[in-house]
């Protein structure tokens, strides 16, 4: 049979120059400093076309030459390094109990953070932030930190414990603060400080943040389960952010464990929400307490109810307290559950635990461990590493951070090399 082919035009030397900067630029972040023979070298560009693209880099500001090194034999080559503080991004944690901030500059360094008001579901949540970034831009006005270039924020990231439309930056469900439903945060916020906002569920954002500065960084595959009042997923499946047609993917506090319990909601949690969270360690405790049981988490509590909560249950766990043991060991089984469906479908390289769990006392002996024999004893083949976060409290904010930049130069600098 007679094929027919389709011919187009060949890429323009405007276009191929624009190639060519993009993946240079990216491939500068990723390495600097670096020479330029070596950077022909790896990308298989010729010489004369990366300096060409080095140069207009260097007019630009993006990036500089650095000192030269020594080499056994030959002319000494120039390193080229990423001029980090040519910008600077602003990334924002709603997850917290606290408004929590960030600048960051291009090379993914903290210049400072800030703290700021308490979060509940009675703020004016667009008010408030108004004034906290206002803060924030007249900071940078007067430059204390003494920068050549002068410190402008140019984009705004904001990690938001909420369901997001990922195109409109509009709050489509918000189970922890009812009265943000419907805010767009992304419209009002970008009106008054003319820069870029771009508005992420806070789980999918701690996930970025571990992948780029934290425990996932190298893996391709990665889940980041955050354990905290409720219980969700940022899932990252070869290097890019898994959200689902409506942005709902990773949502698996809504997960069911059993035929019993289909149709279960309460209010805005699901089952595991419920009954595997942080929150409900507590819960559980306080239940037990006041229905008369005896137990050690009272004792540590010095006898005042008020004083339990989730980490005593964890110390009277491993003091071997039968109550304490009871209730840690139905959240890890309710959470190796979930992680074992997740594993079965997904098939990440990694899974991150973070959120409140983070902080508890003893967490890999009363948690990490016996999820993982769980896990070896229901799956048949390699399981993943299962790590707590090394980046904390930060995770969301670090991520916010990453998006914001990465938001910002795409549209500059959109081709790179697959890793790959």
């Amino acid at each position: 049979m007679r094929q027919s082919f389709k011919f187009v035009k060949t890429a323009s030397s405007e276009l191929q120059f624009k190639i060519n900067q993009s993946i240079i630029f990216n491939y500068i972040r990723e390495n600097a400093p670096i020479s330029r023979a070596k950077i022909s070298k790896d990308l298989k560009i010729s010489a004369p076309a990366v300096s060409r693209v080095i140069e207009k880099l260097i007019e630009n500001n993006y990036v500089f030459e650095t000192e030269k090194i020594e080499t056994k034999s030959g002319k000494r080559p120039t390193l080229i390094a990423l001029n980090e503080d040519r910008g600077f991004v602003l990334g924002i944690d709603l997850g917290g109990e606290r408004i929590r901030m960030s600048l960051m500059n291009y090379s993914g360094k903290i210049v400072k953070k800030y703290i700021g008001p308490e979060i509940n579901d009675n703020i004016n949540i667009e008010q408030n932030l108004e004034i906290e970034i206002q803060k924030i831009f007249e900071d940078c006005k007067k430059n204390e930190w003494n920068y050549s270039n002068p410190l402008e924020v140019q984009s705004i990231c904001i990690a938001i414990p909420a369901d997001v439309d990922a195109v409109t930056g509009k709050i489509t469900g918000a189970p922890l603060y009812g009265s943000w439903k419907n805010i767009n945060l992304k419209e009002s916020i970008s009106s008054i400080f003319k820069v870029p906002v771009f508005i992420e569920n806070n789980v999918n954002l701690a996930a970025w943040g571990e992948k780029n500065f934290g425990r996932g960084k190298g893996y391709t595959n990665e889940v980041f389960l955050e354990i905290s009042n409720g219980v969700a997923a940022g899932i990252i499946i070869d290097n890019v952010l898994l959200r689902g047609e409506n942005g709902y993917a990773g949502e698996i506090g809504f997960t069911i464990i059993n035929t019993e319990n289909l149709g279960f909601k309460v209010k805005n949690k699901g089952f595991l929400e419920k009954f595997a969270s942080v929150t409900s360690i507590r819960n559980k405790a306080l239940r037990a307490v006041s229905d008369g049981e005896k137990t050690l988490i009272l004792d540590l509590a010095g006898n005042d109810i008020n004083k339990i909560n989730s980490s005593l249950v964890c110390e009277a766990a491993i003091k071997g307290d039968k109550l304490a043991k009871e209730i840690i060991e139905n959240v890890v089984k309710f959470l190796s559950i979930a992680m074992i469906n997740l594993i079965l479908i997904i098939d990440p390289k990694i899974i991150i635990l973070g959120g409140y769990i983070f902080n508890l006392p003893y967490k890999n002996e009363l948690f990490v461990n016996p999820i993982k024999n769980f896990i070896k004893q229901s799956i048949p083949f390699e399981i993943p590493d299962i790590e707590f976060s090394v980046l904390g409290d930060d995770a969301a904010l670090l991520g916010s951070c990453f998006m914001a930049i990465e938001s910002l130069l795409t549209g500059e600098f959109p081709y790179r090399i697959d890793k790959n």
